[in-house]
C-alpha cells in the first residue's frame, strides 16, 4: 500500500510532464462508495461521514493514488428552501434511496433581464433568482439594500419586518445552520482520507463561468441559442460572472490549502458550439480561470465532458505541465499528439466497462490507452464518467492491468 507522499509525488511528476515509477491510477469515483458500505446514496447526501467505511473498503481494494469524496449535494439545505434546480434521492421526489440526483434545465433569468443582472448582480440574484428558485426565499422580492444614504437606509429596514420576508430569513437561517454542519462533515471526511487512508483528495471545486452562465442563469437550452440571439449580452454575463466569482473562488480554495482545482466542463462539447464560438463565449474565461489557479500555485483538474475533438488545439494554449486534462470521449491518440505534449491527460477509459465488461476488454482497453498515452508521461489512468456503480471485480481487473502494463 502506497503512502501519501508517494502518490502525491507520483501524481505530480504526471502532471509536470514528467515519468513517474509507473503511471498514476486515479479514477473518479463518487457515489460508488455506497455499494461498499452500509449507507446508501440518500444516506451519504445525509451525512457525508457515512460514506467512510465504503472509501476505506475502495482504498483497500484498489490501491488509488487519488480518492475523490463523493461529487454530491447535501439533502438537508435542498429540502429546507424546496431547491427547483434539483431532483435528489428519497421521499421529497420519491426516487429510489441509491439512484443519483439530477440537474433540471430551467430558466432563471428572461429575455428582458440582462440589463438588470448586468447592472447589480448581487441584487438581481437576491430579489429575483432566489426567490424563484426557492419558493421559501420569496420574501426576498421586496428587500432593497442598495440605499446609501443613512436615513433611506434607515427608513427602508421595514421592508425586513414582513411576514414573508422573516419566513425568507428563517430559511436561510436554517439552511445555513445545516450547510455549516455538511461543511464539518466535508471536512472530517477529507481528513480521513488523507491520514486514514494516506490518499490525495480531489480538492475543491469551480465552474468555469460560461458553465455557470448556462447552469445557474439561462438553461443549457437557452444558453447555446443566447449565442445567436443575445451574443453581446451572453458574453457581457459570462465576464461579470468570472469577476464575481472566479478570484474569490481561487482564494479561497488557496487559503484552504488545496493543490488541486476541479473544473467539470459542461456546455462547451463538440456538439453544443462551433470552434468558432467555444473560441469566442467558452474558452477567453475558462482560460483566464486555469491562469488564475496556476498563478495561484493549483493545479487545475478540468474535466473536459461529452466530445471534445475539436476543442484540443485550443485548450492546448496553457502553460506546459501546470495542468490536468481529463476527458469522456475523445480521440485519445489526438489528445495525446496535441495538448498532451503540453498538459497532462486522463480519463476516457469507458465507465461501461466497469460495470458490465468482460475482463478480457478491460485488459485489452487498458493495454490501449497506455501503448498510447504513456509514454514520455504525462499520462493518468481515469475514467471518462464519474463511477457511481461499478462491478468491484472489474474495478480491480483495471487496477491490475494498469498496474502490470503502466511501469516505466
Amino acid at each position: 500500500m502506497s503512502t501519501y507522499q508517494e502518490r502525491w509525488n507520483r501524481l505530480e511528476t504526471a502532471i509536470n510532464m514528467g515519468i513517474p515509477d509507473r503511471v498514476p491510477f486515479a479514477p473518479k469515483v463518487s457515489l460508488y462508495y455506497s455499494q461498499l458500505a452500509e449507507a446508501s446514496v440518500y444516506d451519504i447526501m445525509k451525512d457525508y461521514r457515512l460514506a467512510a467505511p465504503g472509501i476505506r473498503a475502495y482504498v483497500e481494494a484498489v490501491d488509488p493514488d487519488l480518492v475523490w469524496p463523493p461529487a454530491t449535494y447535501p439533502i438537508d439545505p435542498l429540502e429546507v428552501l424546496q431547491a427547483g434546480m434539483l431532483r435528489w434521492p428519497g421521499p421529497t421526489h420519491n426516487i429510489p434511496l441509491n439512484a443519483s440526483f439530477q440537474h433540471l434545465d430551467h430558466t432563471w433569468l428572461e429575455d428582458e433581464e440582462f440589463d438588470a443582472f448586468l447592472d447589480d448582480p448581487t441584487g438581481f440574484l437576491m430579489n429575483t433568482i432566489l426567490p424563484r428558485k426557492y419558493p421559501p426565499l420569496k420574501g426576498l422580492a421586496n428587500i432593497h439594500l442598495n440605499n446609501i444614504y443613512d436615513m433611506s437606509f434607515i427608513m427602508g429596514l421595514d421592508s425586513f419586518a414582513k411576514p414573508e420576508a422573516i419566513e425568507a430569513l428563517m430559511a436561510l437561517v436554517h439552511a445555513g445552520k445545516h450547510v455549516e454542519d455538511k461543511k464539518k462533515q466535508a471536512g472530517e471526511l477529507a481528513r480521513f482520507i488523507v491520514q486514514d487512508c494516506g490518499c490525495p483528495t480531489r480538492g475543491a471545486t469551480l465552474c468555469a463561468p460560461f458553465d455557470t452562465y448556462a447552469d445557474s442563469l439561462r438553461g443549457l437550452v437557452q444558453a447555446t441559442m443566447d449565442i445567436y440571439e443575445y451574443p453581446e449580452e451572453t458574453l457581457a454575463c459570462v465576464e461579470r460572472i468570472y469577476d464575481l466569482c472566479i478570484p474569490g473562488a481561487v482564494k479561497a480554495a488557496k487559503a484552504k490549502g488545496e493543490k488541486l482545482v476541479f473544473i467539470p466542463l459542461h456546455s462547451g462539447v463538440d456538439e453544443f458550439m462551433s470552434i468558432e464560438n467555444y473560441e469566442k463565449f467558452y474558452w477567453p474565461t475558462l482560460r483566464r480561470t486555469i491562469m488564475e489557479i496556476i498563478r495561484n500555485d493549483m493545479v487545475p483538474y478540468v474535466f473536459c465532458e461529452g466530445k471534445y475533438n475539436t476543442r484540443l488545439e485550443i485548450i492546448s494554449d496553457v502553460p506546459k505541465g501546470k495542468v490536468f486534462y481529463m476527458f469522456e470521449q475523445v480521440d485519445i491518440r489526438k489528445a495525446k499528439e496535441t495538448v498532451g505534449q503540453v498538459a497532462c491527460i486522463g480519463g476516457n477509459f469507458p465507465t461501461t466497462l466497469l460495470i458490465s465488461g468482460k475482463k478480457e476488454q478491460i485488459v485489452d482497453e487498458t493495454k490501449k490507452m497506455l501503448d498510447i498515452c504513456a509514454p514520455g508521461g504525462g499520462f493518468i489512468m481515469d475514467c471518462a464518467l464519474i463511477i457511481d456503480n461499478a462491478d468491484p471485480v472489474n474495478l480491480e481487473t483495471w487496477r491490475e492491468a494498469t498496474l502490470k502494463y503502466g511501469s516505466y
